[in-house]
């Protein structure tokens, strides 16, 4: 007999004997007599637990209870906590919303929003003529007509045959 046999049958054993097969398995497996060894000893507990009375109430022992019972009405309960979460949502989300359109109504520039990349850019030749050498330690030749110069193409004479 194996172990799994003897395993689907504990229901029958919690009532009644075991049989010579169930025996003779638990004789050979160590296992499964511990098991139904503590089945046993659970089994025997809970009919001791059964002839014992239970206890008389002491006095007052009702109006505590009511009392305690009232008492647990007036506190906080999982509902009041949801409808509070709740409630910060929706406000976190109006604030969201708010600040969303604000910043669509802004203009691009101005005194709320600072100046862009493309404002700050200047030309290469301002920036030249915003660069000052304090120590006067460079060679660059600085010429009053920054404007770049156009070659002219030389001119060819048109010959005529």
């Amino acid at each position: 007999m194996r172990c799994n046999h003897i395993r689907e049958q504990w229901d029958e054993l919690w009532e009644g004997e075991a049989t010579a097969e169930v025996r003779q398995h638990l004789t050979q497996c160590a296992a499964c007599a511990r098991h139904y060894r503590d089945l046993r000893l659970v089994r025997s507990g809970l009919h001791l637990w059964k002839r014992e009375e239970a206890p008389e109430p002491s006095l007052g022992f009702a109006e505590r209870l009511v009392r305690q019972l009232g008492e647990m009405s007036k506190a906080p309960s999982v509902a009041d906590f949801f409808e509070s979460v709740g409630r910060r949502f929706v406000y976190a989300g109006l604030v969201l919303t708010f600040l969303a359109l604000l910043a669509l109504a802004l203009p691009p520039t101005g005194p709320v929003r600072g100046l862009t990349a493309a404002d700050i850019q200047i030309s290469a030749q301002e920036a030249s003529l915003a660069y000052s050498d304090p120590m006067e330690e460079t060679n660059w030749q600085e010429t009053p007509d920054l404007a770049p110069v156009e070659e002219s193409a030389p001119a060819v004479p048109n010959e005529v045959k």
